[in-house]
This record gives C-alpha cells, sequence and structure tokens, in this order.
C-alpha cells in the first residue's frame, strides 16, 4: 500500500510538472534545474546586471528564438534597447536600417545573420517609439569589408582626399598607414572608435584571420586583435548609454570567465574570452550558454548531427540527461543554474567554460540557410 501511495504521489508530482509545462510555466525539476516549453518562463535575470551575454552554438535556429524571447522580457521589464550581435563592424548600417524597417534589403554578406535580423525587425514593429538598436561589435573580414570600411569612412571626411586606401592585397603592409592618416582627420567619437576596430581588423589579418560568409574561416579565432576589438565596442555601448542594458549574443567560446591556453595565431597561448575582458573592466556580466543536445546544424556551408547526445552529459549527482530529458518529456527548455548545480557538458571543453547558467535545449534544427538563395 505504501507503494502504490509513493507512486501515486511521484505520478501526481510529475502530471502537476507537466500540466505547468505545457502552458509556459517553468518548474524546478531538480536542484538549479528548470524545466519548461518557453524560454521566457524560465528564472533568466532581467536585473543586476549590465550585459546579458548568451552563447550559442552557431548553425541553429533555435537561436533566434532563445534571443528574442530572452530580449522580450529584457525590453519590457529593464528597459533594454540595445542588442549585438556576432558580425561584422562595417555593415551595422545596413542592419540597423533593416531592423528599423527602412530597408528591405540585406548586403550578401550578412546573409549568415539574415535570421535573427528578420527576428528583430518583427519585434520593432509597432515599435516606433523605442525601436531595438542592433550593434555589429566584431572585426571586419576578410580584407574586402575592411577595405570597405575604411573606404566609407574616407568618404565622411572631407578633408581625407589625399589619404591613400589600399588594394585588398596591399592592406597587411599599408593598411595601418591609412587607419593612422584618418585617425588625424577623424570628426568625432564615432569615427574614431570605428577605426580603432578597422585597426585590430587589420591586425587580426596580418595574423592570418580571415573569416567569408560561406566557407571555413583561416586561422586562429583566438585572436587579443579580435576580442579586444569586441570588448572595446561593447564597453564603449554601455558607457554611451549611461548605465541601460545591453544584450550580445555570441559564440559560446566568447561567453566564458575562464582563460583559454590556445590563443594567438599559433594557438599556444593564454587567452581571456569577451566575458572575462568585461568583467576585468568593471562591468557586471551574466554569461547564459546554450547547449543543444541533439539535433542537427548548419553553418558556412556544412551542415551535419549534433556532435553528442543527450547521454554523454550529466548532472552532478551522475543522472544522465537523457534521464532528465525523460522526467519531463513535455519540456523543451531546461534552465539549469550552475551555483546550484554542477554539470558534465557532452564536450570537455564546454564543461571547463565559467558561466553563470546553461541553456539545455532537447533538439536543435538547422539554420535556414540563406546565403545558398543570394
Amino acid at each position: 500500500m505504501r507503494v502504490l501511495r509513493k507512486e501515486w504521489q511521484l505520478g501526481g508530482c510529475l502530471a502537476f510538472l507537466f500540466s505547468c509545462a505545457a502552458h509556459g510555466q517553468g518548474q524546478e525539476l531538480r536542484t538549479g534545474v528548470h524545466a519548461g516549453r518557453d524560454v521566457s518562463a524560465l528564472p533568466l535575470p532581467v536585473s543586476g546586471y549590465e550585459v546579458y551575454l548568451i552563447g550559442e552554438l552557431h548553425g541553429v535556429k533555435e537561436n533566434e528564438e532563445i534571443l528574442v524571447e530572452y530580449l522580450a522580457r529584457l525590453y519590457s521589464e529593464a528597459g533594454l534597447r540595445d542588442v549585438t550581435i556576432e558580425e561584422d563592424a562595417v555593415y551595422e548600417s545596413d542592419a540597423q536600417a533593416y531592423v528599423e524597417g527602412r530597408s528591405n534589403v540585406l548586403p550578401q554578406p550578412l546573409c549568415l545573420r539574415e535570421g535573427v535580423l528578420r527576428v528583430l525587425r518583427s519585434f520593432n514593429e509597432g515599435k516606433d517609439d523605442e525601436p531595438v538598436r542592433v550593434h555589429l561589435v566584431d572585426i571586419d573580414s576578410p580584407a574586402t569589408a575592411i577595405r570597405q570600411h575604411l573606404l566609407a569612412i574616407k568618404e565622411q571626411v572631407p578633408e581625407a582626399d589625399a589619404v591613400q586606401v589600399p588594394s585588398e592585397a596591399e592592406l597587411k603592409e599599408r593598411g595601418l598607414e591609412t587607419v593612422a592618416g584618418l585617425k588625424k582627420l577623424a570628426k568625432g567619437r564615432r569615427q574614431l572608435s570605428e577605426l580603432r576596430t578597422i585597426e585590430h581588423s587589420i591586425g587580426a589579418l596580418q595574423q592570418g584571420l580571415e573569416v567569408g560568409t560561406t566557407r571555413r574561416f583561416k586561422g586562429s579565432p583566438y585572436l587579443d586583435d579580435r576580442e579586444q576589438a569586441i570588448a572595446s565596442n561593447i564597453l564603449e555601448l554601455v558607457h554611451r548609454r549611461g548605465g541601460r542594458t545591453l544584450l550580445a549574443q555570441y559564440g559560446n567560446d566568447h561567453v566564458s570567465r575562464s582563460r583559454r591556453k590556445d590563443g594567438g595565431a599559433e594557438r599556444n597561448s593564454v587567452f581571456s574570452p569577451l566575458a572575462l575582458r568585461l568583467v576585468d573592466a568593471g562591468v557586471k556580466v551574466f554569461s547564459l550558454m546554450t547547449v543543444p543536445l541533439s539535433g542537427r546544424w548548419s553553418w558556412r556551408g556544412q551542415e551535419g548531427e549534433m556532435f553528442w547526445t543527450p547521454e554523454d552529459g550529466h548532472l552532478a549527482s551522475g543522472e544522465g540527461f537523457d534521464q532528465v530529458l525523460a522526467a519531463a518529456p513535455e519540456a523543451k527548455w531546461f534552465y539549469v543554474d550552475r551555483a546550484r548545480q554542477l554539470l558534465t557538458l557532452p564536450s570537455r571543453d564546454m564543461t571547463a567554460y565559467d558561466v553563470d547558467a546553461y541553456l539545455l535545449f532537447t533538439g536543435a534544427s538547422p539554420m535556414d540557410n540563406q546565403c545558398a538563395t543570394q
């Protein structure tokens, strides 16, 4: 009789959890582990931080859903109006015109971000007085993008006619001379900030990093020039907005506060990711790492199955993620507070990342490949 009563109680508890999950109410399934069907219902923080970082695995369509649902809460509850994404700074004005509805066209190099920019554009509908602003804070790459940015700044400075912008092939050797010449003539902080980003972009190019849209990048992505450019641009946004909060979506590698040992052009140097640089600069940062437990991805012309399955990770108790998923079969999202529950993730590298929380989800869908149609 006792066994039957215990089983009924357990069944009733789980039935209640399923009912709550179905209605979008996240419930604590294990210590520090919350399950739900909607990201917005999970206990993601909306106060106490200046920068909210979402780490992603690139090429997963659910990244768009995560961003816009968290944005909706931060917009209404924290007054957040600024979003940054991992893309070349030179295309920022094009991206902003698109998300504000002033343009219906994106330049081809933004094809990998068309999905997220589209959801931001939809989010802005009806918000003419206070639209969300999108900021592209990464370095420019490859050389084509760097040269385009230099030409754009030169055009803004009438006195810069005598400044020569080198060809793409000459940027490594002569690009910094052009930046120095434009700095002397720059009008205001905005142009100086853009020139700082270009300077870092050329530095990364000199170290062998080249990033395109439809093929794998060349060189090392863990360069101080690149990471410092991103950090400096975000710091400037935080200070310029007078304490207003910022939401940033970047690759998982960037949202960790732990130093890497594979930085530099030769991948053999100590390297500080974006989150750590912001913390060291005195910024209050919340780091969320998102991890799909199964499914498929599509990125830079490649597509494949996820690199792991739920059986490859477990809670501190040893309970596998597959068991956690089975305990709440109607839930899609699992928010884990790292201060209350330590995980062993399917990836050893990701397990070592220092973040505040994880957002696990049951299955990934490959991102729509907009590059193929352009």
